[in-house]
């Protein structure tokens, strides 16, 4: 459970109770899209990108924020999170003074500069809920394959990239009686650099074509990789069951892949290069956007590809967490939200005084609703699913036809 112990150390009394107002509509809002949709005995996954999580200047996120992300984190049992910077002490401090005891984390080293960005992937669990298997690992992929634009026009943009910009981390889980691999990903983006004065049209389109391929190429050979993996898995799996005479349809062969995908569209070549391997992206989530801003953006996705038939994909969604906290400009009743912070918490960023800008009440205003949000909480909503992994019915009533199947036959 989320602690809320921090709220007492916030010095203004009007801020503790205005974030007390917050994290109630969060959970009013939390218990009707997620709790109230799902069971105790489904595993609540989710994905967020949480934006330079662990940066320090405008990302340096305050009591306020902390509380809004642990209690999201909470309601769920394990999540992938994306864009941890190298400095781990915010993480270290949420796990041990927002989410508590019974949370647990596990982290991958810095990526390095460069087309890693210094970043981090984690993935936080509910002890009680979710064990760890003990398998991690970084994925290399193997025969010295590497992954660089088809186009090769520009060697010197892509000359270190030899495997995945940041590495993609696997870890195995046990929920109930559901044993799989769950491996996060932050595929590369590749913004489309200023033309210089001296580049061609031609080239310079040819160089935004090798960006886009390399993020093609990353998705499309982690998820051949995975393909390959697990195919060869089952096949042993299936064959040690059969020789001890024992039952072949369950399965600890079962991978889910999620993460920030940066996948453009459900039509784009980036999410055929997914779902031509056999992952399955449901459809109601395959049709959200997973960004905040004008342009939808389809980046974050949850991927399966389980052996086990028996575990049940139950639902998926988007939570938008901006209509409780840091709430969007037509959700903000007159202003009650970009005024408190502009008034009350006194935020430098949104005032200006930070950066020595002179911003009237408008400007303020504006510059809340379009960036103080991502700074603070994440300009990627998280994205979730539901799985039935409770197998306990399913079991007894196997047993219980096993049985009178002998009984019938003239056994004991």
């Amino acid at each position: 459970m989320a602690q809320y112990w921090k709220l007492r150390t916030i010095k203004s009394k009007a801020h503790q109770i205005f974030v007390s107002k917050r994290l109630r509509a969060l959970r009013d809002q939390l218990k009707t899209e997620i709790t109230d949709r799902t069971g105790e005995n489904d595993l609540r996954l989710a994905t967020w990108n949480i934006m330079h999580f662990g940066s320090d200047g405008a990302s340096q996120r305050q009591i306020d924020a902390m509380l809004y992300i642990a209690e999201i984190i909470d309601h769920f049992d394990l999540v992938a999170v994306q864009e941890i910077k190298t400095d781990l002490t915010q993480l270290q401090d949420l796990m041990d003074d927002y989410l508590g005891d019974e949370w647990d984390y596990i982290v991958t080293d810095s990526s390095g500069e460069g087309l890693g960005n210094d970043e981090r992937m984690a993935f936080l669990y509910r002890k009680g809920k979710v064990s760890f298997s003990r398998l991690a690992g970084e994925i290399v992929l193997p025969d010295g394959q590497t992954i660089v634009s088809e186009a090769q026009v520009h060697p010197d943009v892509f000359d270190r990239h030899h495997q995945f910009a940041r590495s993609p981390f696997l870890v195995g889980f046990k929920c109930g009686w559901f044993h799989f691999k769950l491996c996060t990903v932050h595929i590369y983006f590749g913004a489309d650099p200023k033309q210089p004065d001296w580049m061609s049209d031609a080239d310079y389109d040819n160089l935004k074509g090798s960006y886009m391929d390399v993020r093609r190429t990353e998705i499309a050979e982690l998820a051949k990789f995975f393909k390959k993996r697990q195919d060869k898995e089952r096949r042993d799996e299936k064959k040690k069951l059969r020789d001890k005479g024992w039952d072949t349809i369950p399965s600890k062969a079962n991978y889910i892949l999620l993460g920030d995908f940066n996948i453009v569209s459900p039509e784009h070549e980036t999410m055929k290069a997914l779902i031509d391997e056999g992952f399955k992206v449901p459809d109601n989530i395959q049709e959200l956007p997973t960004n905040y801003g004008q342009t939808k953006a389809y980046y974050d996705q949850i991927a399966h590809r389980l052996k086990d038939e028996r575990i049940e994909h139950r639902l998926s969604g988007v939570f938008d967490f901006r209509k409780s906290v840091f709430r969007h400009r037509e959700l903000d009743t007159n202003f009650e939200e970009a005024d408190h912070y502009i008034d009350v918490v006194k935020d430098g960023y949104v005032t200006g005084e930070i950066k020595s800008k002179n911003r009237n009440r408008k400007a303020m205003r504006d510059y809340f609703y379009a960036w103080r949000y991502k700074g603070q909480m994440s300009d990627h909503q998280l994205l979730w699913s539901a799985f039935k992994v409770d197998l306990a019915e399913d079991y007894l009533e196997t047993i219980e036809k096993e049985a009178q199947g002998a009984i019938d036959g003239g056994g004991v």
